[in-house]
């Protein structure tokens, strides 16, 4: 009888265990549920996802306006964009009246400006700095997936981490540290790397609004990785789907843009 009762405990025990670990294992699986989702999608579709967010189409227009605050100082710079089929961007000045009439030209991964009173456009780098740390390449360029692959993507939580490495030479950064919510792949927050894999600022998305069918960031307050009390935040407004002439992307036309 006693060993009769023991075989049943000890096979009440192994039940018990394979119980145990049964509910472990469906745990686990719902707890990488989402995540599995997710990455349903290559880590480049998944970045597409996000860049999805940011630009509304491949072409259409907005206007943006670019403050630079340093203590009680602030400088403020307003441009028109238009981007034409993602890789074709015109950038005009519109203040303040020093740099108003100056042009912005990306196409694919080469860059120009034109100053007005001077014979030619001059090419110029989609790293140098437009003004505070903002570029020229964040002014031109709205999306990364044309720039960047994704190197990895790590699961944080109810946040996905993407680092972002540098694929051409229209890109302005080597590297780039990218948190997005993991349902909605509104991207939260960035950080910017120079070539030399310093952190040169940290980018964080605000202001989202319903805009075009989908909310998206209007805010981009970008705070200085070298400078720390400089702040220089990017405003998004008057995004439109609209079509520009391929004409108006051509070195020759800038002169002729107002």
């Amino acid at each position: 009888m006693c060993k009769k009762i023991k075989m049943q405990d000890s096979r009440c025990k192994i039940q018990v265990l394979h119980l145990k670990f049964l509910l472990a294992t469906i745990f686990l699986q719902l707890a990488t549920c989402n995540l599995q989702l997710s990455f349903a999608l290559t880590p480049q579709e998944v970045l597409e996802k996000v860049d999805n967010i940011r630009a509304p189409d491949r072409t259409f227009i907005f206007n943006l306006k670019v403050t630079v605050k340093k203590g009680d100082d602030e400088d403020v710079s307003e441009f028109s964009v238009r981007v034409k089929d993602a890789k074709k961007s015109l950038v005009v000045f519109k203040s303040p009246p020093s740099n108003k009439g100056r042009v912005l030209l990306m196409v694919e991964d080469n860059m120009w400006i034109y100053i007005p009173g001077t014979r030619n456009p001059i090419r110029i780098s989609p790293q140098q700095q437009i003004m505070g740390r903002v570029s020229n390449g964040d002014v031109a360029r709205v999306v990364y997936n044309l720039d960047y692959n994704v190197e990895s993507l790590e699961n944080e939580g109810e946040i996905i981490k993407m680092t972002l490495a540098a694929k051409t030479k229209g890109a302005a950064y080597k590297s780039i540290n990218l948190w997005i919510e993991k349902e909605t792949f509104k991207p939260i927050k960035a950080e910017f790397f120079a070539l030399s894999g310093k952190l040169l600022k940290t980018g964080y998305y605000k202001g989202y609004k319903e805009i075009l069918g989908k909310e998206r960031p209007t805010i981009i307050e970008i705070h200085d990785g070298i400078k720390e009390p400089e702040i220089s935040i990017m405003e998004y407004s008057n995004i439109k789907l609209e079509d520009t002439p391929d004409a108006h992307f051509q070195k020759t036309f800038m002169e002729r843009v107002k």
